[in-house]
């Protein structure tokens, strides 16, 4: 039981570990806009519009201009939304004032903003900022990655989905159809704990029964602001999960199951809900055992 604890102690640092890897990688490819969004630029609001409207393109559109307002409209909170365009390069950002004297921009649609239009606008509303930025180096990528991981607000969602399944034990295998509903917490930038209720239908030999399953379950992944589009869903998560078992044949009689696996949600433009799984469950339902190695995939978010 020790040695079972402390794999899995082992699994979720190491897990982790590559989770923050991979955190740094993502800030590697949007570096400048990390800086620009994480920075407050000096300036009122009103003053940033007045400079960002003097860039509004006039007349027909013959070429890509190298920095142009494209739209800009209010919303919601006072906050003012612009798209531009750089080198042909479309993007949207929000503005939104912070104090009297200073403004903060964040993206406005879930595709990154080009690092073109960034590097332009930090330019236009900000110059000795923007210059600094474009001469430092990638060593304080490390720095930037903890700093959105200590902004980071708990987030809630959920799970559910069907599946099939089979365990090998001593006795004649195991198939199971059935599924699964839960609940998910962003607990942190990189891990999701939650809990789901497994109720299934298992075939042996010529007998069925039902199976119902209570599992804690805590999964690896990496937030992104992308997330939010899909109820706060992650797009590709490595889980675990423990609990109890009941199985109702011609008496009750308890087990327990535990698992790994991985489920991807989301590819690119793509949804994806698939997930695979694979694990051990100790049971024995009317003197005839289902205990073995598990096995199973499904359909689900």
């Amino acid at each position: 039981m020790l040695a079972a604890r402390g794999a899995v102690v082992v699994a979720l640092v190491s897990g982790l570990c590559g989770c923050r890897t991979w955190h740094e990688g993502f800030v590697k490819q949007r570096l400048l806009q990390t800086r620009f969004f994480n920075s407050d630029v000096p300036r009122p609001l009103a003053e940033v519009d007045a400079l960002v409207t003097e860039r509004k393109r006039e007349g027909p559109v013959t070429s890509p201009c190298r920095f142009c307002l494209v739209s800009a409209e209010d919303e919601r909170g006072g906050a003012r939304r612009y798209c531009f365009e750089a080198f042909g390069e479309p993007g949207c950002v929000r503005a939104r004032q912070l104090g009297p004297s200073a403004t903060r921009f964040e993206a406005a649609q879930p595709e990154p903003v080009p690092v073109a239009v960034v590097r332009e606008l930090w330019r236009l509303v900000d110059e000795p900022a923007a210059v600094a930025a474009n001469n430092e180096t990638e060593f304080d990528v490390e720095a930037i990655a903890i700093e959105e991981e200590k902004r980071f607000t708990p987030r809630w969602t959920f799970l559910g989905g069907a599946r099939t399944g089979a365990v090998v034990s001593g006795d004649a295998p195991t198939f199971t159809f059935g599924g699964q509903a839960g609940f998910r917490y962003w607990a942190n930038y990189f891990l999701l704990l939650g809990g789901a209720a497994e109720v299934e239908s298992a075939l042996q030999n010529n007998r069925s029964y039902v199976t119902l399953g209570t599992m804690a379950r805590a999964e690896l992944s990496v937030w992104s602001d992308e997330n939010q589009r899909f109820f706060n869903l992650p797009f590709l998560t490595f889980l675990m999960s423990v609990g109890p078992l009941v199985a109702f044949g011609r008496a009750p009689s308890a087990g327990v199951r535990a698992s790994v696996g991985a489920h991807v949600v989301h590819v690119g433009r793509f949804l994806t809900p698939l997930f695979f799984e694979i694990g051990f469950q100790s049971l024995i339902v009317d003197e005839q055992s289902t205990s073995g190695l598990r096995v199973a995939m499904g359909l689900g978010f």
